[in-house]
């Protein structure tokens, strides 16, 4: 399952990784048109996954994102336990753990088919959104389509995304339970150095 997320993370990523629709009114479209800007930019190095499309990619992608409420969501009642400054710590090693796998094997999802469903469930009084979509991943066997929603919370700045279910299988909950059980073990900076260690790995992995 947690393979399944990873993959599907890398094909939300792709498809809000647009700054241009930043302040979009629609979580659809927050969506929905971002997926033709990062597709292009793939394109324009021949599909090679070469550091400079990493860091554009990366660039765009991240402020589509609220990493600290996924976090917190994420860590639960640890968040609550952890000082600010743990906190902090906290959502940069998320962030960068997210961002590093996706930005190490986004090329591998540049054929990516995805159809947005074009009515959002809203709640909090139009404030929030959860938008549906199915996604067929490339080079997939059966070619069957992966049910995806993104949850979505209105600010000044746009649409931002804080979680993904996956065939209802939310992101922030199974990490929650990988972290819950670090936290138990070693506390809330135990957590801190797995995210660090996990990172290390990631980046040695990704350094081409």
């Amino acid at each position: 399952m947690m393979k399944r997320l990873f993959a599907s993370f890398c094909a939300l990523m792709m498809l809000v990784s647009s700054s241009a629709f930043a302040t979009s009114d629609s979580p659809v479209e927050t969506i929905r048109d971002g997926a033709r800007q990062v597709l292009d930019l793939l394109k324009q190095d021949n599909g090679k996954n070469t550091r400079q499309i990493r860091q554009q990619v990366e660039a765009v992608a991240v402020p589509q994102f609220d990493f600290q409420r996924m976090t917190a969501l994420a860590v639960g009642r640890g968040w609550r336990q952890a000082t600010p400054e743990q906190q902090q710590q906290l959502s940069q090693e998320f962030q960068t753990l997210l961002v590093r796998i996706y930005t190490s094997t986004m090329t591998r999802y540049k054929g990516t088919q995805v159809d947005v469903k074009p009515n959002p469930i809203l709640a909090s009084n139009g404030r929030e959104a959860t938008v549906k979509s199915e996604v067929t991943l490339p080079n997939s066997s059966d070619k069957k389509p992966v049910s995806i929603d993104y949850t979505l919370y209105k600010t000044s700045q746009g649409w931002k995304i804080y979680n993904v279910s996956v065939e209802g299988a939310s992101l922030v909950t199974v990490y929650r339970n990988q972290f819950n059980d670090e936290i138990n073990k070693n506390g809330v900076d135990g957590l801190i150095k797995m995210l660090k260690d996990k990172n290390a790995g990631v980046t040695a992995k990704g350094n081409a």
